[in-house]
């Protein structure tokens, strides 16, 4: 689900088990997070299951993400 937390969009996934890899996407604007969130568990960054907020932008054509666990109280 795609939330605007700080200005920023961000796009919230909560799993059980963590997805197999390759992630796929129904809708083309889910495209970028669905790479987000491959190279995050590809590279150890989510490695459990919980709830995650993933952040992408585009810069000079190259994919800046951020993965991030949230936690709630």
């Amino acid at each position: 689900m795609l939330q605007k937390v700080d200005g920023k969009h961000v796009y919230v996934v909560e799993f059980d088990k963590v997805p197999d890899l390759p992630i796929a996407w129904e809708k083309e604007d889910d495209k970028l997070y669905a790479i987000a969130l491959a190279r995050a568990i590809y590279n150890g960054t989510i490695s459990e299951p919980g709830k995650y907020g993933i952040s992408v932008e585009i810069q000079d054509g190259d994919i800046l993400w951020n993965a991030f666990k949230i936690i709630e109280e």
